[in-house]
């Protein structure tokens, strides 16, 4: 069978998903967008990028070989605009003096690629139902409460075990994940809580379908690769925390419940924080800027800061197109007004 284009996919999909749909289509969404972040030069989001507000857009080239570069672009506003601060003018056009949204020859064809003045998606704990993941814990997965995953511990995840550490000295904790009713972890501990979670550097990286929720915060430790691109997908679910790339201390935990974030890495999953933000615990380091490469999205309700102007991480979403049309597992969804 001949395969579809991806771009012939993505509109066909958006067609269908613009009344209701699961937050893990969008590579990029943002809730509640602060005028300081400019979205230039180099900038590239593979995959349905969707904003509640307004964003900054500019360019300093005036040619359009490095251009912003959108998948799609959906703003709730009916405007954009035209930085590089929040002073520019208003625009609602794909091309503004020396900017062209690329690619453009799509932008300029409107919806569902250049789509302003979209309905606002309903986010945040109090409109998304985050509770249904506890409760399917709770009686079909594997539900670990606060004293079992303490503020602060190491987890190590593969396909068939989540390998829990609770303090530097202690014994890990092998939870075995095979045979659960429903691909689903829950973590019970408190919105101040976190934990540090990587792929176990021994696997040969995740080939199933799990989604992990908390009511905290997920620091991401390390790489947590996919086995490939034909395998399950990984859910990350924050309600009230934030989503943080883990700070590499001086001194750290022995292997592999160390931290490695002090070089480039990749992070395969799907994140949703409905009330945090997307940062780094430390954005002065590494002192030499590294790539964190998201392979999947994240659908947050501000952004953090992640990098100075050379140190820190430099944030690569890289776009899983399977996520067009599939989600990982109990994902959450959406539905407008007006769907029924």
């Amino acid at each position: 069978m001949k395969k579809l284009p991806v771009f012939l996919l993505l509109s066909v999909v958006s067609l269908l998903s613009a009344q209701e749909g699961s937050y893990s289509y969008y590579c990029y969404f943002h809730d509640d967008p602060i005028q300081f972040a400019c979205f230039t030069d180099g900038y590239f989001c593979g995959g349905p990028f969707r904003v509640n507000g307004s964003v900054i857009l500019a360019s300093s080239t005036s040619g359009r070989n490095n251009d912003p570069h959108f998948y799609s672009f959906t703003l709730s506003s009916d405007y954009y605009i035209c930085g590089p601060s929040s002073s520019g003018p208003h625009v609602n056009t794909p091309q503004y003096d020396r900017l062209w949204i690329e690619p453009f020859g799509m932008m300029k064809q409107g919806t569902p690629w250049f789509n302003l003045g979209a309905e606002p998606l309903p986010f945040g704990a109090e409109q998304v139902e985050w509770a249904v993941l506890k409760g399917m814990a709770m009686n079909y997965g594997l539900y670990l409460t606060s004293a079992e995953v303490p503020n602060g511990s190491r987890i190590l995840l593969e396909d068939s075990w989540i390998t829990v550490k609770t303090s530097i000295y202690a014994t890990p904790v092998v939870y075995s994940l095979t045979g659960l009713d429903e691909p689903v972890v829950w973590i019970d501990n408190s919105p101040g809580d976190n934990f540090y979670l990587k792929g176990n550097p021994d696997s040969r990286g995740i080939s199933e379908n799990l989604i992990i929720g908390t009511q905290g915060t997920i620091c991401f430790s390390g790489p947590l690769e996919y086995n490939g691109k034909s395998t399950g997908m990984l859910g990350l679910v924050s309600v009230y925390g934030d989503g943080l790339i883990a700070d590499k201390p001086g001194f750290d935990w022995s292997a592999p419940y160390d931290i490695e974030t002090d070089k480039s890495f990749v992070y395969s999953a799907s994140i949703l924080v409905l009330e945090g933000q997307l940062a780094a615990q430390n954005y002065m380091q590494p002192r030499s800027m590294v790539d964190f490469t998201l392979y999947g999205g994240i659908q947050m309700h501000r952004e953090g800061f992640t990098a100075s102007s050379n140190t820190g991480f430099n944030i690569c979403l890289e776009y899983d197109e399977r996520l067009l049309n599939q989600s990982p597992p109990w994902y959450p969804g959406y539905e407008l007004p007006g769907s029924d």
